[in-house]
């Protein structure tokens, strides 16, 4: 992995503070690229912490976890320490985390090799979703065979009788295609092996009767959109 990709998994794992955080966030503003790959990283812990249920530690055990995560890194400041090893320094995160779930899922993920991106198959293209306060509400990656995953990053509202309906616009004459349906803030993987995935294409999420929309095009609200771009590999 380059700098910027493991600045970037730093990032979504809320380990940059001080005035590194404040220049990546100055230069995430602007940057597309940027977007993308913080977007990525959210995915993947967001997956992973998912399937475990959160548990209530103890402050006996977080005073032992202190203890001894205090002890080895004082044992290892003359080199510039991974992800892994921040991840252990940060005590902060880990009290703001669902032990169990995300501690868990993120050493299983090094173990398997997922923090080197060697995991999951690379997607044709990553689109991510912004709102209208240009704020990361959701990401869209597309993958060679058809599968599209739909990611949202933040809990979003959804009333009786309503669904989120995720759609794309690869082609102006067409207009927007439906993907398919989401009734809740939720992971979703939807197959379209037979529409495109292309850079700069449109992807969206509306707000639509519970049935979908009934006229093939979004009637509803929307929510987030983003523009596909092609990931760094």
């Amino acid at each position: 992995m380059n700098s910027m990709e493991i600045t970037a998994g730093e990032y979504a794992l809320g380990l940059l503070e001080g005035a590194e955080l404040a220049q990546f966030e100055r230069q995430l503003a602007h940057d597309r690229a940027l977007q993308v790959e913080v977007a990525r990283w959210q995915m993947q812990f967001s997956d992973l912490d998912a399937t475990a249920q959160p548990q209530t530690v103890s402050a006996a055990l977080w005073n032992r976890i202190e203890s001894s995560v205090g002890a080895a890194a004082a044992t290892s400041r003359e080199t510039k320490p991974g992800i892994a090893e921040l991840l252990w320094e940060n005590l902060g995160f880990w009290r703001g985390a669902s032990f169990a779930g995300v501690a868990a899922s993120l050493m299983l993920a090094v173990s398997v090799g997922l923090l080197a991106g060697r995991a999951t198959p690379v997607p044709l293209v990553v689109a991510v979703l912004l709102s209208d306060d240009a704020s990361p509400g959701a990401i869209v990656e597309a993958f060679h065979d058809g599968r599209v995953v739909v990611v949202p990053l933040r809990d979003i509202v959804v009333p009786d009788g309503k669904a989120l309906e995720v759609w794309t616009l690869f082609d102006k004459a067409r207009g927007p295609v439906s993907l398919g349906l989401i009734d809740r803030s939720r992971r979703a993987q939807f197959s379209t092996s037979n529409l495109p995935a292309r850079e700069t294409q449109l992807y969206e999420i509306t707000l639509e009767p519970a049935t979908g929309s009934p006229i093939g095009r979004p009637t509803g609200p929307i929510l987030m959109k983003g523009l596909a771009a092609t990931p760094r590999i």
